[in-house]
């Protein structure tokens, strides 16, 4: 069975853009889109190395102002999976500037309109 990377392997192959924070009292790999938008890849800091990656697209940098848009599970732990993801949600949130939802309430209402 293949090893699947550390945290530090994971920021190394993909790149500067990537930092390591901790959210939620969990080391997390964090990229910023500059667009409003930012990820939080979670999972990826275990001990065991199991398991598979959990990612959320964000809206906002504070507490205060900061929604959970999008989550995407069950993200294989490779470097190839996570910036597929990543890069995907990173189109979605310029999709979503695109379309008007560029602030807190826009966005609320998108997420809860159903």
């Amino acid at each position: 069975m293949e090893r699947n990377p550390s945290l530090r392997e994971l920021k190394r192959t993909l790149g500067q853009d990537y930092q390591i924070r901790i959210i939620d009292l969990e080391r997390c790999l964090y990229r910023d889109f500059g667009n409003g938008f930012n990820v939080e890849v979670s999972g990826v800091s275990r001990a065991n190395q199991k398991g598979c990656a959990t990612i959320y697209l964000w809206y906002g940098d504070s507490a205060s102002e900061c929604l959970i848009v999008k989550t995407v599970h069950d993200v294989g732990r490779s470097t190839a999976a996570i910036k597929e993801s990543v890069e995907d949600l990173r189109e979605y949130s310029n999709f979503l500037v695109a379309h008007g939802y560029h602030d807190w309430n826009s966005l609320f209402k998108l997420k809860h309109s159903s």
